[in-house]
């Protein structure tokens, strides 16, 4: 009996665990996802991917059964990590099992195929957000990737108004971990003339979402006077209070711009000038810095994203199913205290028996 009720102590791997009702595409999920939030994987409970790295495809397995990673692709391709490095064999494993990024911890310049943003910004909490630390993280790290946890333990946390409200009337593109990995592909030149430049739209990075990629456009001797789709497609003015990404163009000043167009499209951009000089880099969707918000450990989405119904900013939740009742020492002392106290009861019984059967025959 003693081994029965030891066993689920003796396996600290198995860790029970429940799906989370609010991920469904039927309920809070859709609605996320809708918006366009992002769903990536940070590991199973009990479980370390450090020491395990078949939780990689059991979180992703967990995820992808009820939900699609975003509404620009099905596969996630985020997974977030508390540790500060991975050897390459992790690395590797992550990149089979489809994903792209790591975050949060992890150096954003490493020698393995994985995008890694780093934690930037600071957090979401109450009395702990801090609108100085946001602003040194751009200026240090041209974005900002801000922590939030809406339940530690027992305790619920809440998000700080004041800083909240300070950041939705910034001029930011809120996007999450996927959608800028996927959108960072530059459109390709075809034809140009003296004139006018012809760009047709790339294709997004290898196992990225299907994303239409931002590319900054700027001249040198020259004004910008037009900006058109050629082919049957359309292209839409921006402004600055276009804060999710989408197709379109902005044109900054007189001699510069971002185009954001999805694969294939065909694009040109009209000048006036003599002798211009055509330069095209990777740009930011609307040339606005990247604000994300990330929602870790996500066990219950509910309770993660309630706070944020009617916000802009678009989060990557790093899912994980909500562990089950965890095992308890009281089964394995009760146990215990049967194993001493049924052997005594039973020779007790057997004696009294003994002596009762003894009495009667004497009679």
């Amino acid at each position: 009996m003693l081994s029965v009720l030891l066993l689920p102590l003796a396996l600290p791997g198995a860790v029970a665990w429940r799906a989370d009702g609010w991920l469904s595409q039927e309920v809070v999920g859709g609605e996320r996802l809708a918006l366009g939030d992002e769903f990536g994987c940070h590991g199973m409970p009990g479980k370390n991917v450090l020491e395990d790295i078949s939780v990689i495809t059991e979180c992703k397995e967990y995820l992808t059964l009820q939900i699609n990673a975003s509404k620009w692709g099905a596969q996630p391709l985020s997974f977030g990590l508390s540790a500060s490095e991975l050897d390459s064999n992790q690395h590797n494993a992550m990149y089979d099992a489809g994903f792209r990024i790591t975050g949060d911890y992890l150096a954003a310049e490493m020698d393995y195929p994985l995008w890694g943003i780093e934690r930037s910004g600071g957090s979401l909490e109450q009395n702990v957000a801090s609108i100085p630390e946001i602003e040194q993280a751009i200026e240090e790290n041209g974005y900002a990737s801000l922590y939030w946890e809406a339940q530690i333990e027992d305790l619920n946390v809440r998000r700080d108004r004041d800083v909240l409200e300070w950041i939705e009337s910034q001029d930011y593109w809120f996007t999450t971990w996927g959608e800028w990995y996927s959108s960072s592909h530059l459109a390709t030149e075809s034809v140009r003339t003296n004139q006018s430049i012809t760009l047709k739209g790339s294709a997004a990075p290898n196992g990225a979402w299907d994303v239409p990629g931002t590319t900054h456009l700027s001249l040198d001797g020259g004004q910008i006077t037009s900006i058109e789709r050629i082919d049957d497609g359309q292209l839409s003015e921006l402004t600055v209070s276009d804060h999710h990404l989408k197709t379109g163009y902005r044109i900054m000043n007189d001699s510069s711009a971002t185009l954001t167009i999805e694969e294939g499209a065909i694009v040109r951009v009209s000048w006036q000038g003599e002798d211009v000089e055509v330069q095209f880099s990777e740009g930011t969707f609307n040339n606005l810095t990247p604000f994300m918000a990330v929602g870790h450990h996500t066990t219950d989405l509910f309770e993660w994203s309630s706070p944020f119904q009617h916000s802009p900013l678009r989060f990557t939740w790093l899912i994980e199913p909500q562990p089950d009742i965890e095992p308890s020492w009281i089964l394995p002392v009760v146990a215990f205290l049967i194993i001493l106290v049924v052997p005594a009861a039973v020779r007790y019984t057997l004696k009294h028996d003994r002596e009762m059967h003894h009495s009667s025959e004497e009679e």
